[in-house]
């Protein structure tokens, strides 16, 4: 059995390297779409590699990208490059997001977006909410959802590291509580009202907001809240963060804070739970499954109610690497893969 994976981000999001490695185990031949050509790319990259009988599209936008007016064919040609990328093909969606973060609205963008998951024969998702909404807003029927685990993003790194070596290293302070927001600096994260809070609240405990600047613009905005505040640690970097580096910032804080506005799955999220980190997320982001109700999960209704009340909950449970045991094991990569490997055989047989 052999499957195209397409586009190719796996050198900077680990989600596909680790599945692709699980599946092989298991006897799946996984090929990379790796060229981009510019006219029809998923129909012309498909052609050259031969003998798949699965064609599974992680993050379809990356082949209708960008606003720029030259661009706009790429939105036009979609659906054709799509329909012809996938004759002979089983075509499989993995449901990372319902939309595209901060293209909601773009003209085109829901479209095709909405065509590629009525057209696949299969659409995997990450949790029971995340099926309801694939059915209910693109019209999947529902026999099509495979729901499967997010993956142990952590599963190469054993426990935590000594916590004041860790800061240490990092420059933090080793007599404060220390609150993470980490990922990409864009504006679909939310951080910057987590950082207007913290700042407007006067907020003893430290902040700390860590990741690859995606949105200069927005970047800018989290510069200028933050300016001033001693109880605000920014760490904005051109490159994405590393294994070691995540490892690092894990090991050294309280808690972890995320305030998506809109999210599918949070592979910062699944870090964070693997290695056993409070965390405090919106009740609204209910599509992001950590395995509830849990100690070490906190929910918050909004910023300006009970968000108080959940942190202080939050920085007095202790990170615990052992009580996320069950979690690891619940979303390793081999039932990720052993589930895929079966859709992609009943979907073949059919």
């Amino acid at each position: 059995m052999k499957s195209i994976f397409a586009p190719n981000y796996s050198s900077d999001i680990p989600y596909q390297k680790y599945l692709v490695e699980a599946l092989e185990k298991l006897g799946v031949d996984v090929e990379f779409l790796n060229h981009y050509r510019r006219f029809m790319p998923l129909a012309r990259g498909v052609a050259d590699l031969q003998n798949a009988q699965i064609f599974h599209l992680h993050w379809p936008e990356a082949y209708f990208a960008g606003e720029e007016r030259w661009r706009f064919l790429r939105k036009l040609r979609f659906i054709t490059d799509l329909n012809l990328a996938c004759r002979g093909k089983k075509l499989f969606l993995t449901a990372h997001n319902l939309l595209p973060h901060n293209r909601h609205k773009e003209f085109l963008v829901p479209t095709n977006v909405r065509h590629a998951y009525r057209k696949s024969d299969g659409v995997f998702v990450h949790s029971v909410f995340a099926k309801q909404q694939v059915v209910e807003k693109f019209g999947v029927l529902p026999e099509k959802c495979w729901i499967i685990p997010y993956g142990d993003h952590a599963f190469e790194w054993g426990p935590p590291l000594d916590r004041a070596a860790a800061r240490q290293k990092l420059g933090l302070p080793l007599d404060k509580k220390v609150c993470l927001v980490f990922g990409t600096v864009s504006p679909y994260k939310g951080s910057d009202d987590v950082l207007e809070y913290w700042v407007r609240e006067k907020v003893e405990d430290l902040l700390v907001i860590a990741g690859p600047v995606l949105n200069e613009t927005y970047a800018e905005k989290l510069r200028s809240i933050a300016a001033g505040n001693k109880n605000v640690d920014l760490r904005l970097t051109k490159e994405w963060l590393k294994d070691p580096d995540l490892h690092l910032w894990l090991s050294a804080v309280d808690c972890s804070i995320f305030n998506y506005r809109e999210i599918f799955t949070s592979g910062a999220a699944s870090l964070a739970r693997s290695m056993g980190v409070p965390i405090l997320i919106p009740e609204r982001l209910r599509a992001a499954d950590l395995h509830e109700p849990h100690p070490l999960v906190f929910r918050f209704d909004q910023l300006d109610t009970d968000f108080h009340e959940k942190l202080v909950a939050a920085l007095n449970a202790d990170p615990d690497f052992e009580a996320a045991r069950k979690w690891r094991e619940e979303t390793s990569w081999e039932k990720v893969a052993q589930i895929t490997k079966q859709a992609y055989k009943q979907s073949i047989h059919q």
